[in-house]
């Protein structure tokens, strides 16, 4: 599964045969400041990706569902905490310290999708409120709830009221109002289990075959010419 494996990228694997020979004609501590300096560069061109959240063909990355005033970069976090994990005389590798952090990155740059079911969502849920909500509230006001009120005096007939959200947040349970919302709305009980569709948002990884080798053309010549 996607979900259960690590992304990292080995730098080396990416070179064609010209730039490898190059790479071996130089003395192990210039060897390593190159690979350094090559995984440095892509981490700073993959971390731009996300910044103008595009993927590696340059298309604008499927936009966040949840709406906020400002919502925020998709990524963004996942970028900060790219790294070069591990750099010696024979290869580079960039990716994320964190296996963890590594997963997430490969589900969100791969895309996947997951299945929900309703009682592992209740799980997930720090706490489950115990009165409706203002949401549930609101939606019962437009359904046309009502309560009923005992009437005043001995001749005086009860009466139905439509109460106030603050009311119905006060005095109906959270399970109780999901209830009668779907009674007064005559919907279904919800679905038990679904799927969740995570788009893909391709940032890791280079453009072409070409793009690693790029980046060594130019900074070999300024390790060359760096101190020793």
């Amino acid at each position: 599964m996607a979900a259960s494996r690590a992304l990292n990228l080995d730098v080396r694997g990416l070179l064609d045969v010209k730039t490898q020979l190059e790479l071996v004609a130089l003395p192990p501590k210039l060897r390593i400041r190159l690979l350094n300096r090559v995984t440095l560069r892509l981490r700073a061109q993959w971390r731009q990706r996300v910044r103008d959240q595009r993927d590696v063909k340059g298309a604008a990355f499927e936009p966040r569902k949840r709406k906020t005033k400002r919502p925020a970069k998709a990524l963004a976090g996942l970028a900060k905490q790219l790294s070069a994990t591990r750099v010696t005389q024979d290869s580079a590798e960039l990716g994320w310290r964190s296996r963890k952090a590594a997963m997430v990155a490969r589900v969100h740059n791969e895309g996947h999708t997951f299945r929900m079911t309703a009682a592992a969502m209740r799980r997930q849920r720090k706490a489950v409120p115990t009165t409706a909500s203002r949401h549930q509230a609101k939606r019962l006001r437009h359904l046309g709830f009502k309560v009923r009120l005992p009437g005043k005096g001995k001749r005086k007939k009860p009466r139905w009221m439509k109460p106030s959200v603050a009311w119905i947040q006060e005095n109906i349970g959270y399970a109780q109002a999901g209830l009668l919302i779907r009674v007064l709305a005559d919907e279904a009980p919800g679905p038990t289990s679904w799927n969740i569709e995570l788009p893909r948002r391709q940032f890791f990884g280079p453009e072409n075959p070409e793009e690693v080798a790029r980046i060594f053309a130019h900074v070999l010549p300024q390790i060359l010419k760096s101190p020793r």
